[in-house]
């Protein structure tokens, strides 16, 4: 076929080169038509000035009812749930620290900008597309977790979880939220030792 009969839209352009983008530099496609779900690819920690840091990508896949909320106007958040826990054999773990870092993305249709706000620094940060704001709140680098003169000892575990936080959805849309699996976005834990 000829160059001159292939006809692309401006908006496919954009999600091939984003496509593109992201396999270059090794970050996941984000709503590139697979499942919906919250996924945690990769994870790890790094001992700097004696505390531990976070660096971590996450990949979100919107369902179709979470992306039409969101391009209406509806801010949804995510926690990313983080636990240093000692294992035990016959019980459960010891949670040595737990702490939750929140993020909320929401349409500014006036704008035209999409606002990715992380809700335990206060830090706001506004996006062109969708996908943009997405696969930036999906790398996280450098997160503090723990000093280390708070874990007492060696062998640690580290685990995370993101979820979509139903009870920040608007009144009106919770309890429909609560029963359609479509709401339902969690990752499964992603767990590794402390070192």
């Amino acid at each position: 076929m000829p160059l001159s009969g292939l006809k692309i839209k401006l908006g496919q352009t954009c999600r091939v080169f984003l496509l593109i983008f992201c396999a270059w530099f090794g970050i996941p496609a984000v709503a590139a038509g697979g499942d919906p779900g919250l996924t945690i690819h990769s994870a790890s920690t790094h001992l700097e000035k004696g505390v531990y840091l976070l660096d971590t990508q996450l990949e979100y896949v919107l369902s179709k009812v979470a992306i039409e909320a969101l391009d209406s106007g509806v801010s949804l958040t995510f926690d990313l749930d983080i636990e240093v826990y000692k294992p035990r054999k016959w019980i459960w773990n010891d949670t040595v620290a737990s702490l939750s870092q929140r993020y909320r993305i929401v349409y500014h249709a006036l704008s035209r900008q999409y606002i990715v706000t992380n809700l335990n620094s206060g830090v706001q940060n506004s996006y062109a597309s969708r996908n943009t704001a997405l696969l930036t709140m999906g790398r996280i680098e450098n997160l503090p977790v723990i000093d280390k003169k708070l874990l007492g000892g060696e062998g640690r575990w580290v685990r995370i979880r993101l979820s979509l936080v139903i009870n920040e959805l608007p009144a009106p849309l919770r309890p429909w939220a609560y029963i359609n699996s479509d709401w339902r976005l969690k990752s499964e834990w992603f767990e590794w030792q402390l070192k």
